[in-house]
């Protein structure tokens, strides 16, 4: 039984994925479990796969460029020279937390996670999140390589941080729960968070 069935709390057809109570929630239980959090952190950590050639993650980064950009043909989509700001960042131990809406479920997030190299610690389940990408398949076409801008800024949301002695990056779907519904407060809530965290 997961966290989400340990609380019985159904997640009903009128809650949406944009509700700032539930990312505000998330920062709560983050702040009350781990004792600091910080929202919308940015790292000076570059984007561009020849800053990482001569680290562990060179020549996967260089390959899953390549596969975004042989998807639909778009190039120099790498616009920012500094990886953005990431969802949630907690300092002990180092992590990182995404909470992803459906638009990070597109073809080109399936392509790059297609190519993530096997041996590589996620701190999400890889399959579900393909599952995720195949089910919902968002379009953001503008600007039109939107899709392919997301889906390379969260694959080095995913392994630059590994490279830094970061914990694997913590990813959620926003659509999985209605969040806003746990009491930071309250110690079953803050358990069952952590359950569904670790999936």
């Amino acid at each position: 039984m997961n966290g989400a069935q340990r609380l019985n709390v159904l997640n009903d057809n009128s809650h949406s994925e944009h509700c700032r109570a539930c990312k505000e929630r998330v920062r709560e239980l983050l702040t009350a479990i781990y004792g600091h959090c910080r929202v919308n952190h940015s790292f000076s950590w570059p984007t561009k796969p020849d800053d990482y050639g001569q680290t562990p993650i060179g020549a996967a980064a260089r390959r899953i460029l390549a596969g975004l950009e042989d998807l639909r043909g778009h190039h120099d989509f790498i616009k920012s020279a500094v990886m953005p700001p990431c969802d949630f960042y907690v300092s002990n131990p180092p992590f990182i937390l995404e909470f992803d809406e459906s638009q990070h479920f597109s073809n080109p997030r399936l392509v790059t996670l297609s190519l993530y190299p096997k041996e590589v610690q996620l701190g999400f389940p890889l399959n579900r999140w393909q599952e995720l990408c195949r089910e919902i398949n968002a379009k953001d076409d503008d600007p039109v390589d939107r899709d392919e801008r997301r889906a390379w800024y969260d694959t080095l949301r995913d392994l630059v941080p590994l490279l830094h002695g970061f914990k694997p990056t913590v990813r959620i779907y926003v659509g999985d729960y209605p969040w806003c519904s746990l009491n930071a407060a309250s110690e079953r809530h803050r358990q069952a968070f952590v359950g569904l965290m670790n999936h």
